[in-house]
């Protein structure tokens, strides 16, 4: 790393890359661990796929369902959703106050760079990380379908993985806030995910009605009834909404940096 004065510009960038790097290794297994999680459920949900639509068409044979609508009914709107937000929120965990929690923050703070600075380059390899989650298990459907006997469309899976990990930011946007707020090494994880999964099973369960982002990462308002692929429009309200919502908590989250700064 250079440290000369007279290329403050080098230094930046330097100083950048090594944090970066830092945030990757410490990010980095829990990464991996979820995308494995999410490709395995991916693969069995679509191996398993065209025998239970047809076990569906057996017990119910005036009803018409559609290897498309299995997909969107038990990946995209509930099951690889669901993993993913588990993934995307694990993933944020870290940064000073649980380093701080462990023992292990003299090394952080020690380096020549302001906190916020810190929080923000770990909330874009966050963010980073999340989007390619989504992107990677959306479009391994269309990748394993053909192996067996079945076609979706690759257009309509980048699609909703891109609406998945967009909406999806403002999970991130939470995890990195409470990772700020609570110290200790598992507070702001178990404050989180039993939250998480209260909200989440609340409107999957239609306990908790309205407007709510879980909607938004599937695009439950665009898709097609019947095959569940998308009708040739966006949420975009909602992503917009969920991108102002995910903005406002980073913004947050940096606000109580800089107060216990000073």
């Amino acid at each position: 790393m250079t440290t000369e004065v007279s290329n403050p510009r080098g230094h930046f960038a330097s100083a950048n890359s090594a944090l970066l790097w830092k945030a990757w290794v410490e990010s980095r297994g829990r990464f991996f661990s979820a995308m494995a999680l999410l490709a395995s459920l991916v693969i069995y949900a679509v191996t398993t796929g065209p025998e239970y639509v047809m076990r569906l068409q057996e017990v119910f044979p005036g009803r018409s369902y559609s290897y498309s609508a299995y997909i969107w009914g038990g990946l995209f709107h509930y099951a690889l959703q669901g993993l993913w937000v588990v993934a995307a929120f694990v993933i944020t965990l870290g940064g000073l106050r649980r380093e701080k929690g462990t023992g292990s923050a003299l090394f952080s703070l020690g380096l020549p760079v302001p906190r916020l600075r810190l929080f923000l380059i770990r909330a874009a390899l966050a963010c980073a990380e999340a989007l390619t989650l989504g992107l990677v298990s959306a479009l391994l459907i269309p990748i394993v379908s053909p192996l067996v006997g079945e076609i979706y469309p690759f257009g309509q899976a980048l699609a909703f993985g891109v609406f998945m990990s967009a909406a999806g930011l403002v999970i991130v946007a939470s995890g990195l806030l409470l990772s700020e707020i609570f110290e200790g090494e598992l507070t702001a994880a178990a404050v989180g995910l039993c939250a998480l999964a209260t909200v989440f099973f609340s409107y999957k369960a239609r306990t908790l009605r309205g407007w709510n982002v879980f909607d938004v990462m599937s695009a439950t308002t665009c898709v097609d009834p019947i095959t569940r692929l998308l009708k040739g429009t966006a949420p975009w309200p909602g992503l917009a909404i969920c991108l102002l919502v995910s903005i406002g908590l980073l913004a947050i989250a940096g606000i109580t940096i800089r107060t216990r700064d000073i």
